[in-house]
């Protein structure tokens, strides 16, 4: 297979204007404080749990946007956050899903899009209905009930361009005869303007591996079926609570409800084209599954898509889009509910660049509560020491241990729902023990402390940085800018292990 070689360029110094701040990378937030940010709708909250995006009930579209930060399309970005559907519902039923959507980073009083299926992005025909998001340049959908990818065809009351209905009318597996409803896809709608365009680019199942398709630019039908984006079959859902309750509502890494969605975009040229090679990787409890795979979206090009011009589904137009990236992106996350809901969660918001380590987080269960443990934290982690990339594969496999500078290892805290860096670098301490990085060895030993009753769980959070590499460019990937995200440290414990056991008097 032919490989396309290309350099992430990265910029020295950032262009600074009256509206826009550009970002300060890393950027990490928990998204349990609203103060930077700014709403579609006024009824975002947020608090402990994260920003709750809708509540559990029926009919609502609500979502916010990073105002005063924005980043340049020029040398790519990596996005991860948490999210958590949980409560309401009737039934078995939940809907519909949220979306992470990116629009022009000028664009200073951004609007929303349609509710419903539309997961705030999308348009609503007809047009006095509900406009596509303001500047909208590309939404990941995580659609639960299915719906955000689909030709709409409800009458005259609402209807938008999308995968029609069919077994003949995309590569997307039959499932009973209504292909295009399938529950649990991961969608990316593209570039759009008031009520045209927001075109589906790409769709996948989570629970049918084999199910997905994506948009053909030269006749605008959906007759591709992109190659399977990991080697092993994935199949999960995109929300685990089957129930109606929000016992899962504090889920963390390792629960069967913890979910996590890492979206890469890493500018690159294919076949001449300039443009963006875009990866979505799901954290599913323990579980990492690659759902799209080095889809490419040219930065600036012409493309076809089928538009809608009237109600019934067959109605449908062959017309030109003109994709062409912005400047800057400025990022925000929109839900929707519509005659079913769910409760809608977003937190642990991490944005970086390229070739930043990729670090892992370490979870260890059954520990001893009462004796040190120690633990070799970088052991998922990678460095990097050059920031080429052939457009294929996942970016943390170019990575190597060896390139990460282990001097500059840093732990972190939360401290009044914000990371906080921990005073001394190499140490940590929560009220159940301490935790003690060794930079010659790599490994962190924590020892708990005397005389507490332990808790199921304690965690603490470390980034790093690559060791100092100079580019021709004069970019330094060993610069704090290239400065990891945040992953996280998870004990969970068991039982003591440094009890006595006493048999006539005697210790065994």
């Amino acid at each position: 297979m032919k490989k396309y070689i290309f350099y992430i360029c990265s910029i020295a110094t950032f262009l600074l204007t009256s509206t826009v701040v550009l970002a300060q990378f890393p950027y990490q937030s928990t998204l349990t404080k609203g103060d930077e940010f700014y709403q579609f709708s006024s009824s975002v909250t947020f608090d402990s749990n994260g920003a709750t995006l809708t509540p559990a009930n029926n009919n609502i579209t609500r979502g916010f946007y990073l105002n005063d930060l924005a980043f340049t399309v020029d040398r790519g970005f990596i996005i991860g956050f948490d999210y958590l559907m949980t409560g309401g519902g009737a039934g078995t039923n939940f809907a519909d899903g949220l979306a992470l959507v990116l629009f022009d980073g000028s664009e200073t009083a951004p609007r929303m899009g349609s509710d419903g299926s539309g997961l705030g992005y999308a348009y609503k025909t007809p047009v006095s209905s509900e406009q596509g998001l303001t500047k909208g340049f590309l939404a990941v959908g995580v659609d639960l009930w299915g719906n955000f990818k689909v030709r709409r065809a409800d009458g005259v009351k609402e209807y938008r361009n999308g995968i029609r209905n069919g077994t003949n009318n995309s590569t997307l597996l039959d499932d009973g005869g209504k292909t295009a409803d399938a529950n649990n896809h991961i969608t990316i709608r593209g570039q759009g303007s008031g009520g045209e365009g927001y075109p589906v680019l790409i769709t996948q199942s989570t629970t049918n591996f084999n199910s997905r398709t994506m948009l053909n630019f030269s006749n605008g039908l959906y007759d591709i079926k992109p190659v399977d984006p990991q080697n092993t079959p994935f199949s999960f859902k995109l929300r685990e609570n089957p129930n109606s309750d929000e016992s899962d509502l504090t889920a963390l890494v390792g629960d069967k409800s913890y979910r996590r969605v890492e979206i890469s975009m890493l500018p690159g040229n294919k076949s001449g084209v300039v443009g963006f090679y875009m990866a979505v990787d799901v954290i599913h409890g323990t579980q990492k599954s690659r759902v799209i795979n080095n889809y490419f979206l040219p930065k600036e090009a012409r493309i076809n898509y089928m538009e809608v011009s009237g109600s019934p589904e067959s109605s449908n137009v062959l017309k030109p889009l003109d994709l062409k990236a912005p400047q800057t992106f400025k990022i925000g996350f929109v839900a929707s509910t519509g005659g079913f809901n769910q409760r809608h969660i977003v937190r642990n918001l991490s944005l970086y660049i390229p070739f930043s380590p990729s670090v892992g987080g370490i979870y260890l269960t059954d520990l001893c509560k009462d004796t040190p443990t120690e633990i070799d934290v970088l052991e998922k982690s990678v460095g990097f020491d050059s920031n080429i990339y052939s457009g294929e594969g996942d970016l943390s496999a170019l990575g190597k241990r060896e390139f990460l500078d282990p001097y500059s290892f840093q732990f972190r805290m939360i401290v009044n729902n914000v990371y906080e860096d921990t005073a001394q670098p190499y140490i940590a301490v929560s009220q159940y023990g301490t935790y003690e990085y060794n930079p010659v060895t790599t490994k962190v030993v924590f020892t708990p402390n005397k005389g507490v009753t332990m808790p199921t769980s304690d965690q603490v959070y470390f980034t790093i940085r690559n060791k100092d590499k100079q580019l021709a460019n004069g970019t330094n990937l060993g610069s704090e800018q290239f400065r990891s995200n945040t992953a996280t440290l998870r004990l969970v414990f068991g039982k003591n292990c440094n009890e006595v056991l006493m048999v006539n008097g005697n210790s065994i």
